[in-house]
């Protein structure tokens, strides 16, 4: 059986007309897209702002479905395939913080060419790329 989760392209304008994107820091870990296990019962859309809220402190409205990514994980010593939905959530609200009980060390807004370059796994980087061309056809 494959482990759901739902992840966050989030994004918001600047007065300067340039996009930024919200990234995470887990400890140790790379900067990455906010993202998290969808549980029993629970829709993607629920889930998902469950665990940007959880993540960085923010709220916002589920938008359109960016991309999925498909991968492996060991989860107590069995091999597992993850299936991770990407949404957009737009001009989220809220005040950005880390949440440290989920092991978010950081959270911050990178200008999207910035965060391509922040971004450790191309996997993430290819989900940020498919919500700009949603954005700009």
């Amino acid at each position: 059986m494959s482990i759901r989760a739902v992840g966050a392209v989030a994004l918001r304008g600047t007065s300067t007309g340039h996009i930024e994107v919200l990234l995470i820091k887990k400890r140790g870990g790379m900067w990455t897209l906010p993202k998290g296990r969808v549980m029993p019962g629970e829709s993607d859309d629920d889930a998902l702002r469950r665990e940007l809220y959880e993540e960085t402190g923010l709220r916002g409205e589920v938008g359109e479905s960016v991309s999925q990514a498909f991968y492996r994980v060991v989860k107590a010593g069995r091999r597992r395939r993850k299936v991770v939905a990407y949404y957009l959530i737009v001009q989220p609200t809220g005040n950005l913080r880390p949440g440290k009980h989920e092991g978010i060390e950081a959270v911050r807004w990178f200008e999207v060419s910035r965060a391509l370059k922040r971004i450790g796994r191309p996997r993430v980087r290819a989900v940020l790329q498919a919500a700009m061309t949603l954005l700009n056809p």
